[in-house]
């Protein structure tokens, strides 16, 4: 796994990624932020808002079912 570090400022609960993070690759995201306010430091409140906008189809969860039936060669 690469990684690279930036700063960016959240407009419309959204940012914008560099030129150098690749395309059509799987990512995962780590958030880190200073609070500029005490009401910030409420994280339920903070993701719940990022909720806005969202239909029920994009924060339905996929059903994983795990392994299939263990199927024996006996």
């Amino acid at each position: 796994m690469q990684a690279i570090e930036f700063e960016a400022v959240s407009e419309n609960h959204r940012i914008q990624l560099p030129d150098t993070a690749p395309n059509g690759v799987r990512m995962r995201v780590l958030l880190l932020w200073e609070p500029s306010s005490p009401s910030e430091t409420d994280l339920k409140d903070l993701f719940s808002s990022v909720t806005e906008g969202l239909t029920a189809a994009d924060l339905e969860r996929p059903r994983d079912f795990g392994r299939r039936d263990v199927e024996w060669d006996i």
